[in-house]
């Protein structure tokens, strides 16, 4: 099946990946509409290795995508990352352009959202760090994950292909929004992971404010859902 959007890589054991540039909000109704979702870090990071810079997915610079993933915020909390971010939902993703659009960044009315994440959170710390999807992060701080300080953590995020990217890419610098900012607002502030590329030592930063344009999401059609969208007659 084909598909209106670039195909990045075809990758094994994934499936094909796309790309939507631009505004996010619409970027993501374009993986929608093709029947890809959003990559989590698992898969480019599996995409990453496979690829092994032949289709240049994450080498260079420039060459980072948003993830699924996001960063949830509270005054005066640590900070929470959850792999697969609320702002996913189309009329978050909207609220969320519009706020930066005008120079903010996007937050609630209530920590309630925080709170329900943090529940989260010490629910799955008690499971293996593979199996966690919501974790409490360390630090307000910039702070790295490696095979020395907060392996769990890259395990988490990575799941399977931890040992495989850090033997590739090594530690990786987590950048939180900074906490004066935080602190400023009230509610739960919600910013997505933007996934940096090999040459910027795949930083995860969570200070990449214009989702109204200039950055670019990528995202994953399986064959059994390329199929399954052609037997229903959608996109050729």
């Amino acid at each position: 099946m084909k598909t209106r959007l670039p195909v990045v890589a075809e990758v094994e054991g994934l499936g094909r990946i796309v790309q939507a540039d631009g505004d996010f909000y619409k970027s993501l109704k374009l993986l929608a509409q093709e029947g890809a979702k959003p990559i989590s870090l698992r898969d480019e990071a599996y995409a990453r290795l496979m690829t092994q810079g032949k289709e240049d997915v994450g080498i260079t610079y420039g060459t980072g995508t948003f993830t699924s993933a996001g960063f949830e915020h509270a005054r005066g909390q640590l900070p929470i990352l959850r792999l697969e971010s609320r702002l996913n939902n189309p009329e978050l993703a909207r609220l969320v352009v519009e706020a930066n659009r005008q120079g903010n960044y996007f937050y609630t009315d209530s920590t309630r959202e925080y709170k329900n994440s943090l529940r989260q959170a010490q629910k799955d710390s008690s499971k293996k760090p593979k199996e966690r999807n919501v974790i409490l992060l360390p630090s307000k701080d910039p702070f790295v994950i490696s095979d020395k300080e907060n392996w769990k953590i890259y395990e988490a995020i990575f799941k399977d292909q931890a040992r495989d990217y850090f033997e590739l890419n090594g530690p990786i610098p987590i950048e939180p929004v900074n906490k004066d900012f935080v602190d400023s607002y009230d509610g739960t502030l919600l910013t997505l992971m933007w996934f940096r590329n090999l040459d910027d030592r795949s930083e995860l930063d969570g200070n990449f404010r214009p989702l109204y344009g200039g950055g670019r999401l990528r995202g994953v059609l399986k064959s059994g859902e390329a199929d399954a969208l052609k037997t229903q007659g959608g996109s050729k």
